[in-house]
Parts: C-alpha cells; structure tokens; sequence
C-alpha cells in the first residue's frame, strides 16, 4: 500500500478524468434512480444536489433521487430485507461476498478494477460488486491548540506517552480521548485495531482456529483491553451512554477536547464541525499520529477500504445506476472532500493531516478481507463485528474477566472447538 503516496497530482478543480464509459449491457442510460448515502454531510452541504446536478447535465433525461441515512449499517440492512433499497447504495459490510449476488448486480463492467483499491474485498466469484470511494488509514486525529495548551509538545510515540498525555488534558481541563461509546459504532475502532495488535491484516482469518481470541495475551483480546484501560484511566469523556456523536466533533474542533482514534475520514466533519461554531482555518488545528499500541517507537497503521458503492440487484434502472457510479468515483472530487486517500493509487495524498501520520513512517497493515466464515463466525457468536456495542459492553461491564470469558466460550461454540 505504500504506493497510495508519492505519486504525480493530478490536477483537480472539483473534476477529475473520467476512467471510461459503462458498457450499455444493461440498456440505454435514462430515467430515475434512488440513491442512498451514508454521506448526510453531503446532503447538508449541497455537495450532492451538485454532483447530481452535472450528471444529469451529462446525461440529459435522468434524474438522481440522493437519500441520505444517518444510521447506515442499522437502518439499511432493514431496508434490504424489505427488497426496497433504491438503485445505488453502499455494500454492507456484515454480507459474506457469496451474498452479494443475492443483493447486489456486478459491476465489473465498469472497468474501475485497475483505477480502484481493495476490489478483491467486494468481489465474489470473478464478479465485482462495489467500488470504493477511498482509503481509510485508522490513526490518532489530535487537536494542536489543545496538546499546546495541556503543555504536550509533541505527539505521543508510545503508549506510555500516550497516557502521560491523557493526564496533562485532564489536568488542563480538557477531554483526553473520546471514545464515543454512547453512540456504539465508533467502537468498531477496536476490532480493526486488533489487526494492529496481531500486525497482520489477516488476522480475522487466523481467528478461525483460535477458541479463545479474547484473552489476554491474544490480539482481540490486547484491543479491548487497551480501550477498557484508556476508559478505567479516565481519558474517555464523562458521558458514555448518551449519542454525542456530533457533539464530539465540536468538542474536538474547538480544542476543548484532545483527540480520538479515528480515521482519516473524520478529520472534514471535525472542521466542519469546528467551523459552523466560528473557528476559522479549522483544519490548521488538527493533526494525526500512528496509534502506539506498546513502547517500542515502532508505530503501525491499518489501511481499510471505506464503504463500496454498490447497485441494486432489485434495480429496474442499472445502466443509469452504474453510470452514476461510475461518475462519481471518476468524475468528481468527492474522495478529497470525505478526506480519503484517493482509491485510485495514482493519485497523492493531498490532505495535510495524512502527510503527518505517513511522516512518521509507520508500518503499513491491509486489512484483507474477512471471509464468509469468519462473518458468520462472528454472527453465530453474537458479535456485532464492526458495529462496536458488543466491545461497548464488555469495557462496561461489571466483571470484565467474566464478560470476557463469556465472549470466548461464544467464539469457541461458533468455530466448533
């Protein structure tokens, strides 16, 4: 993955190339899709309605219908099973890739696979089924003002600095780390830290023949230990039961609050965020640092696909659904406006806070793909994987070693040891 950098810029005025045209297989480009979006920021902001707008222009006599859905990985896959899902949507990550074709259309004749990272993660089959709109590099985003005003004069490089920094915020007034437990997916951090942990981004599949993952000294288990411990220390804020999902931006905007262990997406809704209360050059504030996970100085990182578009097994109109794909991964900027790294490697890494986190040239771990048994593992153990209450509840729970082991007796039943 070390090629997603150092590379030529392309020029980029809002557009970008187009990489080609669909092959009308699925007859004439024409008419209305439905279109349901994770991105409500993009709503809020017009960035939709604009990107739309010269689709349509490009393509006279269609018609894009942008619903935006705050809760995705909730709401969608209720909507899924109604069989009315619109025509482009998001692939879910909790569908085994041998059921994609169930509710998804290929789309490989698109022609994105060599302008398009982690295809083989929405493949099945010799078939593609989503495309990714960029890369997501899972890393500490910090707030300059507020480590300054804590007396932090560097960002931490191991886990021992990391806590001494909790304690300087703490003592500064400030939240240290916001954990966001009360809003429970941002949880799922846990679970790809764990690739971290293990330095391998196959691990999920090695789990397969581990009956206890969550003990102590084992990846999973070393993941939520160290969230469980940020939380006993005192760096999580105050509230961990409320959703103060959008509050936590503001408060890390603002400075009033030092940093969470997100990726690079978040680093635009925090300016965002920062902004709409009177900060400006927001994005000046902010910063990012490999995650350091033990004392070594040896820091990592966990490349991971954000969300794929997809289109619509029930759609009526796929033609128009994968030229709209196909547009918006070609034809706009909306990768740079999410604060991506560019799925398509040939094009650099632009955002200033990504420079930083790859200047401390950490190693890099692709995450693979979890396996259709490595899923149903996870789901016949009841563990909500990648969607972060179940990690909730074991950092909350009253006896954390039973809580734990509980979990492993699960995980052991699912894999049948």
């Amino acid at each position: 993955m070390a090629v997603l950098r150092n590379l030529p810029v392309l020029a980029l005025a809002g557009v970008v190339t187009a990489a080609g045209a669909v092959h009308a297989q699925d007859g004439e480009i024409g008419g209305k899709i439905t279109f349901y979006t994770h991105f409500t920021n993009f709503v809020d902001n017009g960035k939709w309605a604009e990107w739309s707008s010269t689709f349509e222009e490009k393509y006279p006599g269609t018609e894009v219908e942008v619903v935006g859905v705050s809760n995705y990985a909730k709401e969608m896959p209720t909507r899924i099973a109604s069989g009315d899902y619109g025509d482009v949507l998001n692939v879910l990550g909790n569908i085994p890739t041998s059921d994609y074709p169930k509710y998804y259309a290929p789309i490989s004749d698109l022609g994105l696979a060599k302008t398009n990272s982690f295809v083989d993660r929405y493949s099945f089959d010799g078939e593609v089924y989503g495309y990714i709109y960029g890369v997501n590099a899972e890393g500490v985003v910090y707030n300059k003002r507020a480590f300054e005003k804590a007396g932090i004069t560097e960002p931490p490089r191991t886990r021992t600095e990391l806590f001494a920094a909790c304690e300087k915020l703490t003592e500064a007034g400030l939240t240290p780390m916001l954990l966001n437990m009360g809003a429970g997916w941002p949880m799922q951090q846990w679970d790809k830290a764990a690739l971290m942990f293990a330095g391998d981004g196959d691990y999920y599949e090695t789990m397969l023949t581990e009956p206890a993952p969550y003990a102590a000294d084992q990846p999973y288990g070393k993941s939520v230990r160290f969230v469980k411990e940020l939380f006993d220390a005192g760096c999580a804020e105050r509230d961990h039961t409320a959703n103060n999902w959008a509050e936590s931006q503001m408060l890390l905007g603002a400075g009033e609050a030092g940093m969470w262990f997100m990726a690079n997406w978040s680093v635009p809704q925090v300016i965002t965020a920062a902004e709409a209360l009177g900060i400006e050059n927001a994005g000046d504030d902010l910063g990012m640092f490999p995650l350091p996970t033990d004392d070594s100085r040896e820091p990592s990182i966990v490349l991971n696909p954000d969300w794929a578009l997809g289109v619509s097994a029930k759609s009526d109109n796929k033609a128009t659904a994968k030229a709209f794909i196909e547009f918006i991964l070609t034809e706009t900027d909306v990768a740079e406006a999410a604060g991506f790294i560019p799925a398509d490697p040939s094009r650099e890494i632009t955002m200033p806070q990504l420079r930083e986190l790859f200047d401390a040239h950490p190693v890099e771990i692709r995450a693979g793909t979890p396996s259709s048994e490595f899923t149903q593992a996870m789901a016949d153990a009841r563990l909500d994987f990648m969607n972060g209450t179940y990690i909730r509840d074991l950092v909350l729970a009253s006896d954390f070693d039973a809580a734990v082991a509980a979990v492993n007796d699960r995980w052991a039943k699912a894999i049948g040891q």
